[in-house]
């Protein structure tokens, strides 16, 4: 199965939604992280991890846009590959689109976050109509102020498109996120029982019901 984190545009939390939902599901099938982020962010979050005497994940790389796709032609269903891409469009993340399994888009509610999400249905608009059905990516409201409590409009402006489908979770903005990672840890293994954690439970839940582990 192949998992993709997937936005065209940096800044959305697609780093850390994949790390939490890697630790997760290592604890139940074997799971592999593609870190095609050029900062190599998860890359030096498992180092860290390693420093601190946990169980590393499984880092995969590739050189080459071809190399991912020959990757995914070998896919089963008894191993989770989760694919953190790059914020922008190229090459990598459209075979990454392309060949997942689920598709997960976070985005806030954010001006320019939500006109990036605009840009990003033209490359789902796009590959499409290569494969000749429509690619679909359920959206992750994520990094919302804990105060938000109404979201119609942000609700609207997601199911407009046939390319989008809202995740019941929610993601608000939790100072244990960043120190979590920070130390190489999800979120449960940082503070357990915490908002946070409750939060990426419930997200890690709903993901594996989608994917039926």
């Amino acid at each position: 199965m192949i998992l993709t984190l997937s936005h065209q545009k940096g800044g959305v939390g697609k780093s850390t939604i994949a790390w939490n939902l890697a630790v997760g599901f290592s604890k139940i099938l074997p799971t592999r992280i593609v870190d095609l982020d050029t900062q190599r962010s998860l890359t030096l979050t498992n180092a860290l991890r390693r420093e601190q005497g946990l169980e590393p994940i499984s880092m995969l790389h590739f050189d080459t846009a071809e190399e991912l796709a020959r990757y995914a032609e070998q896919d089963t269903d008894d191993v989770l590959t989760i694919i953190d891409s790059g914020g922008f469009d190229s090459a990598f993340n459209r075979v990454a689109i392309l060949a997942s399994d689920l598709l997960i888009t976070p985005v806030s509610d954010k001006p320019f976050d939500l006109m990036g999400l605009q840009k990003y249905e033209e490359i789902l608009k796009s590959l499409s109509q290569i494969q000749g059905e429509t690619i679909k990516t359920r959206v992750l409201f994520n990094n919302i102020n804990p105060s938000m409590k109404r979201f119609g409009d942000l609700v609207d402006f997601v199911c407009m498109s046939d390319h989008f489908e809202l995740l019941v979770s929610i993601l608000r903005q939790r100072v244990d996120i960043a120190h979590s990672v920070g130390e190489g840890k999800s979120i449960k293994e940082y503070r357990i029982f915490s908002r946070a954690d409750q939060e990426m439970e419930e997200l890690f839940e709903e993901v594996k019901g989608i994917l039926n582990i």
